[in-house]
């Protein structure tokens, strides 16, 4: 959820600015903090006192921070970032990564404000880092989805999907169908990931995976 560097002030005010809570809420949601939960973080006493939703908490911040938020629907990730970051590694910060697109490494991060684990991890994996948000909650789930096998190269897809015969879906994912019926027909897995590749490429605010 949000870190320290990110102010509960800061993070009340953009939730209530998209209505998803009142005045009231996040200032009851502060007290609650002062007395008793100082060591838990605005956003956490926000989720569990019900007030607002994780979804909603990581949405606000994409928008603070210029990052696309998305929502991990499906194991729909380039199986390589099992050798990209250690599971462990994976496991402790809540970050996963999804794809490697020419030397750039995009991932998916609970808090976009934490600037040191973003670094940390370029360094880690010696390469470009790009980011999207999403909830600790999915992050979490497709952790333990994680196989422990090497995975393919995005790269040599978008090239099949650019020369292939097929009809690029330019809708949401959702359009796609049903995902858990059609996971594992590899033309579709690689049609999604286009998709996916072409959504963070352009900025799009929303990605669905």
């Amino acid at each position: 959820m949000a870190t320290a560097s990110f102010t509960s002030r800061r993070l009340g005010n953009l939730l209530i600015d998209k209505g998803y809570i009142s005045q009231e809420g996040l200032q009851d949601a502060l007290d609650r903090q002062k007395q008793g939960s100082r060591n838990k973080l605005l956003g956490e006493i926000l989720v569990e006192e019900e007030f607002c939703t994780e979804d909603q908490i990581v949405e606000c911040l994409a928008a603070e921070y210029g990052v696309p938020y998305a929502k991990l629907e499906a194991r729909l990730y380039d199986p390589t970032i099992v050798d990209i970051l250690p599971r462990e590694y994976v496991e402790q910060n809540l970050v996963i990564p999804l794809f490697v697109i020419r030397e750039t490494l995009t991932i998916a991060v609970s808090e976009p404000s934490n600037l040191f684990l973003i670094d940390e991890i370029r360094k880690f994996s010696k390469m470009q880092v790009q980011i999207v948000a999403a909830t600790p909650k999915d992050i979490r789930r497709l952790i333990t989805t994680l196989p422990n096998s090497k995975v393919f190269v995005i790269d040599d897809i978008i090239e099949d999907s650019e020369t292939a015969d097929v009809t690029l879906i330019e809708e949401a994912i959702e359009d796609i169908g049903d995902i858990e019926e059609i996971a594992g027909q590899s033309p579709v897995i690689r049609l999604v990931n286009y998709v996916i590749f072409n959504a963070v490429k352009e900025g799009a605010s929303d990605i669905h995976i």
